[in-house]
Order: C-alpha cells, then sequence, then structure tokens
C-alpha cells in the first residue's frame, strides 16, 4: 500500500511539471508573435514616410488645387529610423499645411498700436484682421525723394535728378478730388471718382528704366467724392448727412470708422501696385482737422462702444499692413503732421497718436516738417496766434526763419518714440518752397541753403531719409548733390 501511495504522488509531480512546460511554450510563443507583428508595423510606417517624402509634384495652375512647396531637406535620421535625403524635394501641400509649415505670423504685435483699455474695444468694434496669406520677403529701402505733382513732363524731372542722390519719385495715384488713372474698381466708377487718365503703368516703367524707385500716393480719408452718391460712407449725422468741415475748405471727408472705406482704398493701393507700383504711401490718414460745420455732430456708433480717433486709424493701418504689406509684399507708408510728434492733444484730435501709429507694423512714418506750417507769433496773418510754437524745449516765434533748429527740435520731441522696438522708419517731408503767404518777417525765401540745413538737421538727428515736397516742381540750383 505505501509503494501504490508513492506512485501516485509521482504521477501528479510529472502533470505539474508537463502543464508549468506547456505554459511558457506558450508564453514564449506568444512573446515572439508579438514582436512580429510590431516589427511589421514599424516597417510598414517607415514605407510610407519615405513614399510621401520622395512623391514627385504635379504642375498647378488653379488656386483652388493644391499648391506646390519646393522644401530642401538635409540628410538626417529620425527617431523612427527614417533617413531623409539631401536632394531637394518637392512635397504637395494643402493651404492648411502650408500656413502650418510657413509660420505666417503678424508684422507686429496687435495690441501695442492702442493704448491699453482700447484694445478690447477695438476688437468688438472691428472684429478680426484679416487673412495673412505670406509674410513679407522685401527689405526696407532708404530713399532721397521729390513729390511730382504733375508727370506730363517726367522726361525733364527724370533729367534733372539724372546722376544725383535722388533715387526716388512720389507720383500721385488719388487725390482728394478723385482718381488719377483708369481704374477698374467697381465703387470708383459708381462714384464717378476718375477724373484723369494717366498711364501710371508707363510712367511707373520710365521711372524704372532710369534707377528711379516710385513710391504711389493715395490720399485717404479727405474724399470729396463720396458725398452726393456715397453719404453713408462720410463722416456724418445719425440721419446720414455729410458733414463739412470749415478748417478743411468745407470738404468732406470719408468716415474713417468704416471699414467698407478701407477696403476701397486698399483696394486702389493694389490695383496700383499692379501697375508697377514700388511702395504706397497714404496721405491724409487722419480725421478732420477743427470742429464740423455749427449744427452738425459727427455720429460714429453708440459712444460707449466707439474706440477713440487715433485707435481707428492704426487699425486701419494694421488691415492695410495685412493687406498690401505682407500679402502683396509691398512697403506701405503714411504722411502725419509734423505738430503731432509734438502735441499729444493734437494729435488724438485728428487720430494721429504719434506714440503708438509707429508701432502699427508700418513700413515708414513720413512727418511734414515745413517750418513754415507752425504757429508764429503774428496777429492776423496766416498761421498767427500771437506767440508762437513751443517745439523741443524751444520756442519758436517765427519758425520759418529757422529751418535747422525746427527740424532738429521736431526731433527732439518725436525721438523716444521712434526709438522704440518695432517703431516705424521715418522719413520725413521737407520744405522746399518758400512760403510767401505769411506775413513779411515771418518767412524767408527757401534756397538751396535752407533746404540743405533741414537735411543736415534730419542726418545729425540719426535718420537717413527724406522728401522734398515743392509743389511747382521748381527746385533751386545746388538743390540736389551729386550721387
Amino acid at each position: 500500500m505505501h509503494r501504490s501511495k508513492n506512485n501516485s504522488i509521482k504521477k501528479t509531480l510529472l502533470i505539474l511539471i508537463i502543464c508549468v512546460v506547456i505554459l511558457l511554450l506558450v508564453l514564449i510563443f506568444s512573446l515572439i508573435l508579438a514582436h512580429s507583428r510590431q516589427k511589421k508595423t514599424v516597417m510598414l510606417d517607415n514605407t510610407k514616410s519615405e513614399n510621401i517624402i520622395h512623391t514627385n509634384n504635379s504642375e498647378q495652375t488653379d488656386s483652388s488645387k493644391p499648391i506646390s512647396s519646393k522644401v530642401e531637406s538635409k540628410t538626417t535620421e529620425t527617431a523612427e529610423g527614417i533617413v531623409i535625403s539631401s536632394e531637394e524635394s518637392s512635397i504637395n501641400m494643402s493651404e492648411t499645411e502650408i500656413s502650418t509649415e510657413t509660420n505666417l505670423e503678424l508684422p507686429f504685435i496687435e495690441k501695442m498700436a492702442f493704448v491699453p483699455d482700447e484694445f478690447e474695444k477695438v476688437q468688438n468694434y472691428f472684429g478680426s484682421l484679416p487673412e495673412i496669406k505670406q509674410n513679407h520677403t522685401f527689405e526696407h529701402t532708404k530713399i532721397k525723394a521729390i513729390y511730382l505733382s504733375d508727370v506730363d513732363y517726367l522726361d525733364s524731372y527724370l533729367e534733372m535728378v539724372k546722376g544725383t542722390e535722388v533715387n526716388t519719385f512720389i507720383i500721385d495715384a488719388k487725390e482728394s478730388y478723385g482718381i488719377l488713372y483708369e481704374s477698374q474698381i467697381s465703387l470708383a466708377k459708381e462714384l464717378n471718382a476718375i477724373i484723369e487718365h494717366r498711364d501710371l503703368e508707363n510712367i511707373f516703367e520710365r521711372c524704372h528704366n532710369q534707377g528711379i524707385r516710385v513710391i504711389a500716393r493715395i490720399v485717404c480719408f479727405k474724399d470729396s467724392t463720396l458725398e452726393s452718391i456715397r453719404p453713408d460712407l462720410t463722416i456724418s449725422t445719425k440721419n446720414n448727412v455729410p458733414i463739412e468741415y470749415p478748417l478743411e475748405g468745407y470738404q468732406t471727408f470719408a468716415n474713417p470708422y468704416d471699414q467698407r472705406v478701407w477696403q476701397y482704398l486698399i483696394d486702389i493701393a493694389n490695383e496700383v501696385i499692379d501697375l508697377g507700383a514700388d511702395e504706397i504711401q497714404f496721405d491724409y490718414v487722419r480725421f478732420p482737422s477743427g470742429e464740423p460745420a455749427e449744427g452738425t455732430v459727427p455720429y460714429f456708433g453708440e459712444p460707449d462702444e466707439v474706440p477713440q480717433k487715433y485707435s481707428a486709424i492704426n487699425r486701419f493701418l494694421q488691415t492695410a499692413v495685412i493687406e498690401i504689406q505682407e500679402n502683396k509684399n509691398t512697403p506701405v507708408g503714411a504722411d502725419l503732421f509734423s505738430i503731432v510728434m509734438t502735441s499729444e492733444l493734437d494729435g488724438k484730435a485728428i487720430g494721429q497718436f504719434w506714440n503708438f501709429i509707429g508701432l502699427s507694423g508700418i513700413d515708414n512714418l513720413c512727418p511734414m516738417i515745413y517750418p513754415s506750417h507752425y504757429a508764429n507769433a503774428s496777429v492776423g496773418g496766416i498761421l498767427g496766434n500771437g506767440e508762437g510754437s513751443m517745439i523741443g524745449n524751444n520756442l519758436y516765434e517765427a519758425p520759418d526763419l529757422e529751418p535747422y533748429n525746427v527740424v532738429i527740435d521736431a526731433f527732439v520731441d518725436g525721438m523716444p518714440a521712434i526709438q522704440q522696438e518695432g517703431y516705424a522708419h521715418i522719413r520725413p517731408y521737407l520744405q522746399a518752397f518758400t512760403a510767401d503767404y505769411l506775413l513779411e518777417g515771418y518767412y524767408k525765401e527757401y534756397t538751396s541753403e535752407e533746404i540743405h540745413e533741414q537735411i543736415q538737421a534730419v542726418y545729425d538727428s540719426g535718420l537717413e531719409e527724406w522728401v522734398l515736397w515743392n509743389v511747382q516742381l521748381e527746385y533751386p540750383k545746388g538743390t540736389f548733390l551729386a550721387d
């Protein structure tokens, strides 16, 4: 009986050993199978990635089709073990993929162009900025320019500056009283705003052939063409009655708060760029100066919802920067009253807040520093206030008599803003005319000497660019130095 019991124990142990062996075999087989599947998956993933990398482009012509973008890739080993060839590869990307790959970003910090408590109001009133489709690739060009009020004798002006330091002409495309070329913009036709038929494409080409850069000047919000046909686009009363401004010659203004007006101006800019303009310069980028005609009150919306005037101007410029400077890869500039460099109160009144307007992303600003345009101490004369003007730390009773000092002191006032990171380049307009409309004793003849004094003041202020303004295009001998 004892022997039988021992045999039973041996059989039980044998069965347990066999079970353990079977379990071990099953476990080993499972591990081998799992490893095999993982290896196969990695191989498939690598094959797919390599197929994507080496996919050939097909030629695309329709903007709605995927856009082909060439990417030069260097030899790299990724975490997945994929080796990318150093040869140039072509990758088809959808528009969504392109915006991710190219890392598009605003060329400015959006909220920096506004005082802190205005930014939310700006967003609520105007909405979001337009889509940015590309970042600009141009580099800022330093200019020494003259404004051409007339292009009928373009060849003589080209000859006049030949071999001199002048490298740029500023030519009108739109004035306050109409458009000066054959625009195809529907609103321009609706307004009957086309009053001249300049062949801008030919004009720009002739300048380029002589090595002259061309900036197209566009007068913005001072616009008398809207009043009778589109009063809804003007600065008007709550009942849509256009308002006249005595200090603006009783003219009406386009509404700087109206984004339809913005788009009209941007469309004009893009149209002249297509005709060959190298840059865009916006003039009258402001609200009217002075009070409206007696008995009229402008209406822009509910007072607690409407941003400040300078916020409207800066938002327009931000929009123009995206749609022109970025999406059309063309620099945008703006002309300003020079008094806004000195007087914050005056700047806010017309929507040109010097401390912030240069942070709108715009390429350049052109303050019009004409000594004759500052108030003088005459009584009863044009621009006479009986006291004069405080510029910098100095009182000028007859600013026109001191061209160098006035320009120097204008930049004493304006320089703290200019030195902010991201601020626009500065290209001042300088006086190249004699202001004989002022009372005797408060003006002087501007010869090449007075013009050079202003230019030297620009250089002594640490700046390098300038534009000369003379509507008659009569420049004294010796005005332009040799190149």
